[in-house]
């Protein structure tokens, strides 16, 4: 392992959890990286990548005498101590995130075993806070991940912002992530969990608004024989609003925004239906 910078395991070998280990190695860290699919972890010890993203199958094969990949957790847990969990959280048939697989990492995690878990898998508020509740000895950190297909690479290499969550007596551990990704330039918010967890769900609930927002002003204008590219770039010169996602098309789609709208939208009604919500507290 190269002694100047720290190893990196990362759980979940999908598109964030590729494009998180590459990049990683591209930095001069030695990666581990560990999926439950034998053929998959075969075909990328081959080198053969099945995700189309733009830059990654070149940083994989750059660096591949950095990232080892491996069915075995016991082989992440030796060779690292900063544990990026990447595993997908599909949503339920209720709209909920179904987070089956990150409970089945920590389920395979040793509780005092002075490992860090990176959350970059996107969960509820008050994911971490159970974590920990469960598992007290373990150090959790949340570093929600804002990658875009097509510009992923681009996306983590020179990122807008990196949001770091811990809670109190995990401070070290948000140290180390912060450690890794100072070197990238883009500012570096330190926040609590829940927050960290928020920021995320709230983003994408946001980015998915102006898209809905800007074709139901698209259906004004051509009742009124209005340019909506026209309107869209005199309110995207505002710089309250800004031109980001103000192109009219079919709707937002993908993997992330419907199902983290839903989830933001069950989290909400959850706590409001036990009166939790600050809306149902008294003074």
């Amino acid at each position: 392992m190269n002694e100047h910078l720290e190893p990196v395991g990362v759980v979940g070998a999908g598109w964030v959890g590729l494009v998180t280990a590459a990049c990683f190695a591209e930095l001069g860290h030695e990666v581990v990286a560990r999926d439950i699919l034998p053929e998959k972890v075969e075909a990328l010890a081959r080198g053969e990548v099945a995700i189309h993203e733009p830059g990654l199958e070149d940083l994989l094969r750059r660096n591949a005498e950095r990232i080892t990949f491996t069915t075995e957790m016991s082989e992440l847990l030796d060779k690292a101590r900063l544990l990026f969990v990447c595993v997908d959280t599909p949503p339920t048939y209720s709209g909920d995130a179904d987070l089956s697989r990150v409970r089945a990492v920590v389920a395979d995690l040793p509780a005092e075993s002075g490992h860090v878990l990176v959350m970059k898998s996107t969960v509820p508020a008050g994911t971490g806070e159970s974590i920990r509740r469960d598992m007290p000895e373990l150090a959790y950190v949340s570093c929600p991940e804002f990658l875009k297909e097509g510009t992923a690479v681009e996306d983590f290499m020179h990122p807008d912002r990196v949001v770091i969550g811990a809670d109190p007596g995990d401070e070290a551990g948000a140290d180390a992530v912060a450690a890794l990704y100072g070197r990238l330039g883009g500012e570096i918010l330190r926040t609590d969990v829940a927050s960290a967890e928020m920021i995320k769900l709230a983003s994408n609930a946001f980015l998915a608004t102006k898209i809905s927002f800007i074709n139901e002003i698209a259906n004004v204008c051509e009742e009124v024989g209005a340019d909506v590219g026209e309107v869209a770039r005199g309110m995207g010169l505002d710089t309250r609003i800004g031109p980001s996602f103000l192109r009219p098309g079919i709707g937002y789609g993908g993997s992330c925004f419907p199902k983290d709208v839903s989830a933001l939208k069950m989290l909400a009604e959850l706590y409001q239906d036990s009166g939790n919500s600050p809306i149902h507290r008294q003074p």
